[in-house]
């Protein structure tokens, strides 16, 4: 059973966290979304140009958003544990941010305002955040869990890229996590 969505404005917009009403779900989109988990919300900035210089914090991970082809929004988030689960890194990371809960976890439905408006998080045979996991820098793997069961090492990147489920599948997020 799905609950309603919940928001992460960046401080940019002034806006803050806020429920909506519950949304429908097709019966099928379970497997298109997630796993399940909680984010946190208190933390300092993170940087806005993906870069780590200046962010506080022992480890450090990034964030690397693909709202439309060409466009990348990057952002480091700095913490002190031996990972930082995704749902954590999407908090601090303070970039717009809709979820939905649902009995096998939170889907990603909404990033940096894409896409702009949305009645279900995950309708049937259409566009999706595509997520994606780099540890060290390496090449962009598409993990075996959903982003509220996934853990982001330091030095490890998540990627989240707006794809449709028709054609054939685009690349992973660009850059490569450095």
């Amino acid at each position: 059973m799905a609950s309603g969505p919940s928001r992460w404005r960046s401080p940019r917009t002034g806006l803050r966290m806020a429920a909506t009403a519950s949304l429908l779900l097709a019966a099928g989109m379970a497997a298109a979304a997630c796993g399940s988990g909680a984010a946190g919300s208190a933390s300092p900035p993170a940087a806005t140009s993906g870069s780590c210089a200046g962010v506080p914090g022992r480890h450090h991970a990034r964030l690397v958003v693909e709202p439309a082809a060409g466009d990348v929004l990057a952002r480091c988030v700095g913490f002190s544990t031996k990972g930082i689960p995704a749902l954590e890194l999407l908090a601090k990371s303070r970039v717009e941010l809709g979820t939905q809960k649902y009995s096998f976890g939170v889907a990603v439905c909404q990033v940096d305002d894409v896409p702009a408006h949305y009645t279900q998080c995950l309708p049937s045979g259409k566009d999706y955040w595509a997520l994606f996991l780099s540890t060290n820098g390496r090449t962009w793997t598409s993990p075996s869990v959903g982003v509220s069961d996934l853990t982001v090492p330091p030095g490890g990147s998540l990627g989240l890229r707006y794809d449709s489920p028709s054609g054939t599948p685009a690349p992973p997020p660009h850059p490569t996590p450095a």
